[in-house]
């Protein structure tokens, strides 16, 4: 009886209202890769595994793959060809630095029509365990996964032309997501105009980030040294100027639809697409500096006002020389003069400290020294 009058009470103090939701779903990423053995006669008669070509796959990841396979392989005396995945690079995500993903992943031949056969392997589901796939840590794969007979068997066009071709399935479960998001409130809500604006905008620039982060109706590939970004090219032209003017006229980005961005790594392209969709990103807190450095490149005034701001609000003595070369090397009025004044009120401490000098002596631009001599 106690128990059910504890219950009621609960219940009564929940508010009527709920405005925040928040879901957990977990990453996933999928990807298909068709390995060609031309000449297969000759291949079956080495002695060695063979290796596939290292291939890369999925927008999410940059894991790279090889398919291992053994074309000898004596078990309980028949003669198998034996097929492996290994995971021999370990790239962005969840897991990189573990050098560990989870994975499923499967196996096919492909036949005279092209089309996949003597599948074995499955795909995620509620019964199918996960495997671990360790960096460059063995492999997973089939001891017996086709009897050598039966692969060169003309009757069933497994071979053709003298010619093998393999199809690899990969699954990638990443890890967990979080969202919250603003439910939208009851219209007999007593809420404020501008309360009622700022969750419209919220939303909006939610639905943004969901366009670019699950790519969704994209036009426009981003390619730096090792990953691959899908865009599109409208909110690209209408934030950066630079954009703007590559895909108007013609260049080798509007042709081919492709932009590479090679001189700046992996990270920096992604915080500069993720601020320009949404304005704001992560990587603002550990990588301003650099994130200055590619809105500067591809005129982007608000991620290099955010940039500017937060190099502002996180000067201190270590990092002080390095922020002065950066807006003075990048035309940040502002962050420049914030940057003296610090320098200028700690100019003792600051002469006294290794760090502070050698980046000053570094420095082959003399006019910033003749702005320091004259501030104020």
């Amino acid at each position: 009886m106690e128990q059910n009058i504890d219950k009621q009470q609960g219940s009564t103090n929940f508010p009527e209202i709920v405005t925040i939701a928040g879901e957990t779903d977990i990453e996933q990423d999928e990807f298909s890769f068709i390995w060609t053995v031309k000449h297969y006669s000759v291949v079956s008669e080495l002695e060695t595994y063979v290796s596939s070509p290292v291939f890369r796959g999925g927008p999410k990841y940059n894991h790279a793959w090889q398919i291992k396979m053994s074309q000898k392989n004596i078990i309980e005396e028949v003669e198998y060809v034996s097929l492996y995945l290994c995971l021999v690079e370990c790239g962005k995500g969840t897991y990189s630095k573990e050098k560990i993903v989870k994975a499923n992943y499967q196996f096919a031949i492909l036949n005279a029509d092209g089309k996949p056969t003597k599948i074995i392997g499955y795909r995620p589901g509620p019964t199918k365990p996960i495997k671990e796939f360790k960096f460059m840590g063995g492999n997973w794969g089939y001891n017996k996964f086709i009897a050598s007979a039966d692969l060169t068997n003309p009757e069933n066009k497994f071979v053709v032309d003298d010619t093998l071709k393999i199809q690899c399935n990969i699954w990638i479960c990443g890890g967990l997501i979080e969202k919250v998001g603003i439910i939208k409130e009851p219209t007999n809500c007593n809420t404020s105009l501008e309360k009622k604006i700022m969750i419209a905008r919220h939303g909006a620039i939610m639905d943004f980030g969901k366009m670019f982060k699950e790519s969704i109706r994209t036009d426009i590939t981003i390619a730096t040294n090792k990953r691959i970004f899908r865009a599109h090219k409208a909110i690209l032209m209408t934030r950066s100027s630079v954009f703007a003017t590559m895909f108007n006229v013609d260049m080798l980005e509007k042709e081919m639809n492709i932009v590479e961005i090679t001189d700046f790594d992996d990270d920096i392209v992604e915080g500069m697409l993720e601020h320009l969709y949404t304005g704001e990103t992560d990587y603002m807190k550990e990588r301003a500096h650099e994130l200055l450095q590619i809105a500067e490149k591809y005129d982007l005034p608000a991620l290099k006002e955010g940039c500017e701001y937060h190099l502002v609000d996180n000067l201190n003595k270590e990092n002080a020389a390095a922020i002065l070369i950066v807006a003075n090397n990048h035309n940040v009025p502002y962050l420049k003069e914030k940057t003296m004044e610090f320098i200028f009120k700690n100019k003792m401490e600051l002469l006294n400290s290794q760090t502070f000098c050698e980046a000053m002596k570094a420095q082959t631009d003399i006019s910033i020294f003749t702005d320091l001599f004259f501030f104020q």
